[in-house]
């Protein structure tokens, strides 16, 4: 396995999954491999075997995903939806960019300010918003006055449109209520896992300008992959946070086909919000900012009739540069059973999107299993 996994197990013992051109493990680590159809590392002088969750056949197509983008740095996990069990952590650059907040939440944040304004009750899918303005950024005159566009809220999210977030969130929230529910959601704090990992970060200004800034996605914070893989995970499960989990249970089969606990860890979203957040995040694929992505060259629609449900990020910033990019997805959505997480620090000129990425991971966890195209599940 060649991509960069760092991160710290049980009594302090670290597992690297490194490419050869890397820099050295960490002590305590020897080896890292495949034996039985399971990953097992190798921790400390003693060579104690320790089992991972990790399905090998599917980090092997996200190392692979990962190189062929080209980006500096990114990260690729993804979690049974169920359990909570990681099946991939794939890491591109200096360091484990999967719990690690690098980039900016963008986009992503949007996520959070629909939750709150739905579970404040000021909003439905079928709330008219009028808006001005926002494509690249927000200023005190987009939120003026009552908006020259209308849409319905219903279709905001997945089509990604700042101003609705900037308005709403100014009239409804408070920087508190966004600071809980992304706390509930894993944009800000550290998520339940069994592993400790860096927290992410939500900044939310209390000036309204700055207020609808962050709610729009403008630089509120610092998100790693694993928290917005929590954020999709918790969505699929009706609102409940389910811990992850990276470290096999002893006795317990490490292959997706076997059985596994699950562990709540109480609930971040009603459940009604969860659902109506789920019909929302199903716009992104199949007539939102990621449409085009999930169009394949010939017309036809990836993953054949399957819904997903999606969202996708991406702002350009930082030191060095980057052109950041996110895709956060389930899948399928009637019937969630994988979650993924992308993010690519490209170069301001980039190869390719975390969301042709994240598709491409997606197909190939489907694909395996089903002969011919990808078809929804009846």
């Amino acid at each position: 396995m060649r991509s960069r996994l760092y991160l710290a197990l049980a009594a302090a013992a670290a597992v690297w999954i490194a490419p050869a051109a890397a820099s050295p493990a960490p002590p305590g680590v020897r080896k890292l491999h495949v034996e039985g159809g399971a990953v097992h590392a190798t921790v400390g002088a003693t060579g104690k075997q320790v089992r991972l969750t990790l399905d090998p056949e599917l980090q092997r197509a996200a190392e692979r995903l990962l190189a062929r983008s080209g980006a500096p740095e990114g990260a690729i996990v993804a979690s049974d939806v169920r359990t909570g069990r990681i099946l991939v952590w794939a890491s591109r650059g200096d360091r484990d960019y999967v719990a690690t907040p690098l980039a900016p939440s963008a986009s992503l944040f949007k996520i959070v300010t629909a939750a709150a304004l739905l579970e404040a009750g000021k909003v439905n899918v079928a709330s008219p918003v009028c808006y001005t303005g926002g494509m690249s950024a927000i200023t005190a005159r987009d939120l003026e006055g009552r908006g020259a566009t209308c849409t319905v809220f219903g279709e905001a999210l997945g089509r990604s449109i700042n101003g609705v977030f900037a308005r709403l969130a100014t009239r409804h929230l408070t920087p508190a209520d966004l600071r809980d529910k992304a706390r509930d959601l894993g944009f800000d704090g550290e998520v339940p896992i069994d592993v400790p990992v860096a927290p992410s970060t939500a900044q939310v200004p209390a000036d309204s300008l700055g207020l609808a800034r962050a709610a729009a996605g403008f630089w509120s914070g610092k998100l790693s992959p694993l928290g917005a893989l929590f954020a999709m995970q918790t969505i699929a499960n009706d609102g409940e946070r389910v811990r992850f989990s990276l470290l096999a249970p002893p006795g317990a089969e490490a292959r997706g086909d076997a059985p596994a606990t699950r562990s709540a860890d109480g609930r971040g979203l009603r459940a009604d919000v969860a659902r109506t957040l789920r019909s929302m995040l199903e716009v992104t694929t199949r007539r939102g900012t990621c449409a085009k992505a999930f169009r394949k060259p010939d017309g036809t629609r990836a993953l054949g009739s399957m819904p997903v449900a999606a969202k996708t990020g991406t702002l350009v910033g930082g030191r060095p540069a980057r052109m950041f990019s996110w895709f956060a997805s389930f899948a399928p959505s009637d019937r969630p059973e994988i979650a993924v997480s992308v993010m690519l620090a490209n170069d301001i000129t980039w190869r390719t999107k975390a969301n042709l990425v994240g598709r491409e991971l997606l197909e190939t966890y489907f694909g395996r299993r089903r002969p011919g195209p990808v078809a929804r599940r009846r």
